[in-house]
């Protein structure tokens, strides 16, 4: 029998193998399984329904920065206990188009009923970010399941510092000086132009005034404290490249969502009841895949706000 040749994980010079872009981090007060190559990993040992020791809080945050995606199983929180935990992450917000959940406005619910058709979610038919068009976009979701299909169901990332890391230097000097126009304005206006059967499931009023749902956000985003950089253009909310036609913005925009459905960018993660994830909005793209039918799927998630986008030329660190 011809023997096996030696396989040997990638690794950086130091020696360490390398998921997500970087070298792998130690943890010792939480397990830690990598989900892909390119992001997000599965969380062990800890119960997030009381206070955390600032050892494991620590590892926790770690694992936030480096896998972007974060996921918890067998987590039976209560609302109180779903936010508590949402504010180490920063302060919540609400979202003027995402409907809120038994009352609580700081919580959004993501819910198809059994019998209800797939369109009725906010969904999209692309990796997007969610909220793009606020001054100060969403950080990070904090999410957990109530109750979910038995088969799919799933939610997609796809990592944005390794779409943008793997471009051209030619792609990179365009986008680098490149501003994306985002706006929500015309989302409600649009809905109630469809057919009842077709309209999406929205919030019906909210405290937004007029001007904060469109601004002006680089198409390349930075780490404000790291300096790493990520694409940020996305379909959602997107309206052109500031100086571009709507045109010319479109063709540029489909070659970036191409790229961005990349399995080697991708993890994907099977919702059970009680899983919690955490995404940093910022750095990932994400979809919901509804390939389910005649089951109910019903998310609640809060939403942490997040600071206004650095482009390339803004300062990490200031």
């Amino acid at each position: 029998m011809a023997s096996q040749p030696n396989l040997v994980e990638p690794r950086d010079p130091a020696g360490q193998p390398i998921v997500a872009g970087l070298p792998m981090p130690e943890f010792h007060r939480i397990g830690v399984t990598p989900i892909s190559g390119a992001c997000g990993c599965e969380i062990s040992g800890v119960d997030l329904r009381g206070d955390l020791d600032p050892e494991v809080l620590a590892e926790i945050m770690k694992a936030f920065e480096h896998f972007l995606v974060i996921v918890f199983r067998d987590q039976d929180l209560t609302p109180e206990q779903h936010k508590a935990f949402s504010r180490h992450f920063g302060e919540l917000t609400e979202l003027p188009q995402a409907p809120i959940y038994d009352g609580h406005r700081d919580m959004q619910e993501v819910r198809r009923e059994a019998h209800e058709p797939e369109n009725v979610v906010p969904s999209f038919e692309h990796f997007h970010t969610d909220s793009p068009f606020l001054l100060r976009p969403p950080k990070c979701i904090v999410m957990r399941a109530l109750e979910v299909p038995q088969w799919g169901g799933d939610t997609a990332f796809s990592n944005a510092y390794l779409v943008y890391e793997n471009l051209s230097s030619g792609m990179k000097a365009l986008l680098d000086g490149l501003q994306v126009v985002y706006s929500g304005k015309d989302i409600w206006s649009k809905n109630e132009k469809l057919a009842p059967e077709k309209r999406l499931r929205l919030r019906e009023s909210h405290d937004f005034a007029e001007d904060q749902l469109e601004n002006i956000h680089p198409a390349v985003r930075t780490h404000p404290v790291t300096g790493r950089k990520a694409l940020f253009a996305t379909t959602a909310y997107f309206k052109h490249f500031v100086g571009w036609s709507e045109e010319e913005s479109r063709a540029l925009l489909a070659y970036l969502q191409s790229l961005a459905q990349h399995l080697h960018y991708h993890c994907r993660v099977k919702w059970h009841k009680d899983t919690l994830l955490v995404w940093d909005n910022r750095f990932t793209l994400h979809r919901g895949i509804h390939d389910f039918k005649y089951e109910r799927r019903h998310l609640i998630r809060t939403t942490v706000v997040g600071e206004r986008p650095l482009g390339p030329g803004d300062a990490a660190g200031s």
